[in-house]
């Protein structure tokens, strides 16, 4: 699609449109999805749309609640594209675990497997140790659902999002990003 085409689907105006990388960037704010609210970030390579992200905007004190906003969008992801290609929850680090690496990558290897109710899972995401992910994949479209965190200093911050990218376009958007940076 096009920009115009995409931004004719979209009810509101857009809150920012910017210009990155030989890219352009269209995100509308306070977007509904499920029960959950979140920015919708179109991005665009000479014209196509090449990426759509949706970046969950909760923000929670107890940050197994991330797992549980995590879970009730997996229900709608499988619901409309079907069972993924893969569950995977990535382990970093086992350091705010009671179990070694070792037994968390074979007995909770699937992001399926993290459940809210687990009090180490979400401290884990929030610092980086444990990525969830799941994907699918279909004829013209790769679709990633994650959850991931990471710290800054003192502050921790996890991201929750769902990301969808042409397969088509994949090599024309890395080109387009090769060709705008700097010699």
């Amino acid at each position: 699609m096009t920009r115009a085409q995409v931004l004719a689907t979209e009810s509101a105006r857009p809150s920012e449109t910017r210009e990155s990388s030989g890219e352009i960037i269209v995100r509308y704010d306070s977007v509904p999805l499920g029960e959950l609210s979140c920015r919708v970030v179109y991005i665009f390579a000479n014209d196509k749309l090449v990426r759509a992200k949706y970046v969950f905007d909760a923000e929670h004190n107890d940050p197994n609640d991330f797992i549980r906003d995590y879970r009730a969008i997996e229900p709608l992801l499988r619901d409309k594209y079907g069972k993924p290609v893969s569950e995977r929850a990535f382990w970093f680090d086992d350091s705010l675990q009671d179990e070694p690496k070792s037994y968390l990558e074979q007995d909770r290897a699937s992001s399926t497997d993290i459940l809210p109710s687990d009090q180490f899972a979400g401290p884990s995401i929030a610092a980086g140790h444990l990525k969830l992910y799941t994907r699918w994949r279909g004829e013209r479209t790769k679709i990633s659902h994650g959850l991931t965190g990471g710290s800054t200093g003192e502050d921790s911050r996890i991201t929750h999002q769902i990301e969808f990218l042409s397969v088509e376009l994949e090599k024309f958007e890395a080109e387009t990003r090769r060709t705008s940076e700097p010699k």
